[in-house]
């Protein structure tokens, strides 16, 4: 009895992961697709965002992205430039 509560817990706690990866991707992915309206995106920049799994941290990106006019206002607003 003890073991099968051990396996739902394991499998509830992974469903929870992969939700908060999925999340964190789809963040990824939306700041990219603004940037790439501003500007060429290194393929530098896109791993580092796409490695990102802070959902803050992804959010703060995309509100820099959705308001920087290129993407050097972004690095600047998202202080990415130093991470790169």
């Amino acid at each position: 009895m003890l073991f099968e509560n051990f396996e739902a817990y394991d499998v509830q706690e992974t469903r929870r992961i992969s939700r908060a990866e999925g999340r964190a991707e789809g963040k990824a992915e939306d700041i990219l697709e603004l940037l790439e309206d501003i500007g060429n995106v290194s393929d530098e920049l896109k791993e580092r965002i796409m490695k990102e799994k802070n959902l803050e941290i992804l959010r703060k990106w995309h509100k820099a992205a959705a308001r920087a006019e290129n993407l050097e206002q972004f690095l600047e607003k998202s202080e990415i430039k130093n991470l790169i």
